[in-house]
Order: C-alpha cells, then structure tokens, then sequence
C-alpha cells in the first residue's frame, strides 16, 4: 500500500505546483488611470474608455470623441490623439468664426459636433498580423531584412526619380510645388505632403499637432483653416506660448516640420541616410512605408543623424524599415528618440547593437541598455523566451557590459522578479519622452478688426 500512496502523492505534486505558480502570465485587462491622468482620461470632448486590453507589451485604448471613435495602440499615440482631439475642437471654432465673418458660407462645413466614425483597426483584428511581441521581438534579424527588401522592391515601379523635373512623361500642375510633383508622380506614396503649405504648418505649431497627421478629422480641419486664413481673416502673429520641450532631438525635428517645406525634408533625410551608411534599399523601403508619415520620418532620421560616430545605424533603418503597423512604427521613432536621449543625458552611445529588438544601446562605461518605449511588459511564453535570448547573447557577446533596461512604461512585477534573477538594472518610466505630450492648444485667434 505505501508504494501505491507514495506514487498516487508523486502524481498529484506537479499540478498542486503548478496550479500555484503557473510558469508564464496571461496578458492582462488593466486599467486606463494607472497609465493616463484624469484630464486625460476625460474632457469636455472626448472620454476613454476606463478598461484597456494589453497584448503583453503595448495597451489598446478606445476612446469615444465628438468626432469619432478612435482605438488607439499604445500609450503615447492616445496622449497624442487626446491633445488632437483639443486641437480639431479648436480649429471647429475657428469654422464659426469663419461663417460669422462672411469668410465661406455656413452650410459649406460642419460647425457642429462631428460624425465621422474613425476606428483604427488594433493590430490584433489585422490579418496576418501578430501583436506586439511577435511583431517586435520576434521578426528581427533576416526576418526584418526581407521585409525592408521586399518593401525596397516593390516600390521600384512607383518611387519617383531624383529629378522630376526632367522626367518628359510627367507634367507638372501649374503652381504645384516639388512636393506635389512628387505626388503627382507616386500616388499614394506621397498623399500626405499634398496640400501641407505653410499656412498650414502655421497652423499646426500654434495648435502644436503634426501638420502631416494620421488623423483625418484633424487633417482636413488643418487644411480648411488655413484655407480661410490664407484670405488674411484670422492673425497670424499668434506666438506660442512657453513649450516644454525636451533638448536634443526631437525639438529641432519638430521645428524642421513646422518650418521646411515638405519637399526640403525628403531630401534632408534622404541625405542624412546616406551619410550614415543605410543601404539604399534599406532608406527607399523606409521612406516609402506607408506607416511612417514625414513626421515620424523626420524624428527617427534627426534623433539617429545625432548619434554621430554610432554604429549600428543602418541595421537600425533596415528594421524600422520593416515596420507592419501604426504602433510598430511609433515604436522605432521613439525608440530612436530614446537613444539619443540617453547619449545626451545617461551616458555617450557606441553603438546600437544588431538583431535585437528597438534601440538596445552599447554605451561607455560597460553598458549594454534597451531603451524600450513600450507600455507594460507581463511575463508572458513569449516575452520570457525573448528576455532570454536577449540575456544569452549580451553574456556571450558583451560579459563586461552591465544589463539595463530603461522603459516608459511599466512591468508586472513577476517580470520584473524574473529579469532581476537575470542580472537586468530596472528603469521604469523613464526617459520620458516630453515632445510626445505637447501642451495645451493656443486660444483660438480672433477675426482681424476691419
């Protein structure tokens, strides 16, 4: 009989372990007030919703506007479209103003509460496509490279030429600028400059938006404002108030947007890449993504060009270049940011290490750090095989190098348990990215007195 209990007892111990300490965590429904604060959460145009649903490493928020519904992934896109959210509200009084003023007529625009429907699709419902951990963290190395290749490829047939001013099968619109010719040319591939002049990146640095936003609601706000303001009804000598601006990178990106013509910023980051050393299939398949506007063109290529001297910028291209969706791409603009964030303010950067996931750093004084923006890590199958590997190839390949990860967001605490047995440094919400989060939209400016 005791050999008999003895084995029914050795049966039953791994479920009772298991039961207590599974090896891997779930995903999490988390709550959005432990990740936005409560101007954030709701204003007097917009409410999100109080749950959000993580993938392991990136939230989806939904957040219900005047104007429209948006499913967000990722923390810092929802505080970026929260303050468009402001913004559009802003540029709707700017179109009563207009109709009082006589400037268009009053059933020319909706001056009312918006009804367009605007659902991003979260990456979860894309066919095809993983979530954030398969996509970031799994598809690195040739996996990335083909992408950027293929991308490379099958932009040959439409990517238009250095000059196209000597091109005799296009002919130009009278009165359109270089960038336009461009996107005569392209198609698609460069919708998003036509139309940004600079009444219209006037516009968006008082409101402080992106004058090439994803966001078509605040997008054709821009583009009918400065439409009314290029008939001189509306004061154009506004100034911006006090702006709280990081230092470095993403400042000068941000005034080169507001500032240079469109065609001028192609060609800056066309230069700057090379100089750098990208593949030329590496920089055509990342300029011509549909995923990054200029604007995140423009970051991504500033932040890096100020890591003079850094290798491992062009794998780095090569990889943004493969970039599938809306929040893979936020990921490596901000992951460039992060960079040279950390280079200006922790420690001078040496190089930015191949086949590992976002910006994962070598910088002086023996550190090996990934600087990941992403917004709540839990110890998931995946994620656990990817930390490991990580772990594994800093020991064979950098075993003097101290291992920190840096995050703007946060971590289960079971992960956060699990890399400290690793020998990983946490930083959790660090390196803040300020220029993500802008101010507060300047007042709406007055019609000029007659």
């Amino acid at each position: 009989m005791k050999p008999i209990l003895l084995a029914l007892c050795l049966a039953a111990l791994p479920s009772t372990i298991g039961a207590a300490d599974p090896p891997f965590e779930k995903p999490p429904v988390l709550a959005a007030s432990d990740f936005l604060d409560a101007a954030t959460l709701k204003g007097p145009h917009h409410a999100v919703e109080p749950k959000v649903v993580s993938d392991g490493v990136f939230n989806t928020y939904t957040v219900a506007s005047d104007y429209g519904t948006f499913k967000v992934e990722g923390t810092s896109l929802v505080l970026l479209r929260v303050h468009e959210i402001g913004a559009i509200a802003q540029l709707k009084e700017v179109d009563k103003i207009a109709v009082a003023a006589g400037g268009i007529a009053a059933g020319v625009v909706d001056v009312g509460k918006g009804v367009v429907n605007i659902i991003t699709n979260p990456v979860g419902t894309v066919k095809g496509v993983g979530g954030g951990v398969v996509r970031l963290f799994g598809r690195i190395g040739r996996g990335a490279k083909r992408t950027s290749e293929k991308m490379g490829e099958e932009s040959k047939a439409t990517s238009p030429p250095q000059n196209l001013v000597d091109r005799p099968d296009v002919t130009p619109v009278p009165g359109t600028s270089d960038a336009g010719k461009v996107a005569q040319a392209s198609g698609d591939l460069a919708k998003d400059l036509i139309g940004v002049n600079s009444a219209m990146r006037s516009w968006a640095q008082k409101l402080r938006v992106d004058p090439y936003t994803r966001n078509e609601v605040l997008r054709k706000e821009l583009r009918e404002v400065a439409q009314y303001d290029a008939g001189g009804r509306f004061s154009t000598k506004l100034v911006p108030g006090a702006v709280a601006f990081a230092l470095g990178a993403a400042a000068t990106a941000d005034e080169l947007i507001w500032m240079k013509e469109p065609d001028v910023l192609v060609s800056l980051n066309e230069a700057k890449l090379k100089a750098m050393g990208a593949a030329p299939e590496d920089s055509r398949a990342f300029r011509l993504n549909g995923q990054y506007n200029l604007t995140r063109q423009v970051r991504l290529v500033t932040a890096l060009d100020a890591l003079s001297g850094v290798y491992g910028r062009p794998d780095f291209v090569a990889r943004a270049a493969g970039a599938q969706v809306d929040a893979d791409a936020q990921f490596y603009t901000e992951s460039a940011l992060l960079a040279e964030t950390f280079h200006r303010t922790q420690a001078p950067v040496t190089g930015i290490v191949a086949n590992l996931p976002g910006a994962c750093v070598l910088a002086q004084g023996d550190r090996f750090a990934c600087l990941f923006p992403l917004d709540y890590i839990a110890w998931t199958e995946g994620m656990a095989g990817h930390f490991d590997r990580i772990t594994k190839r800093v020991e064979a390949d950098f075993p003097k190098a101290r291992r920190e990860l840096w995050l703007t967001g946060s971590l289960s605490p079971r992960t956060a348990t699990e890399l400290k047995k690793r020998g990983w440094k946490l930083h959790e919400k660090s390196l803040s990215l300020v220029s993500e989060v802008p101010p507060e939209p300047t007042p709406v400016p007055k019609p000029e007195k007659s």
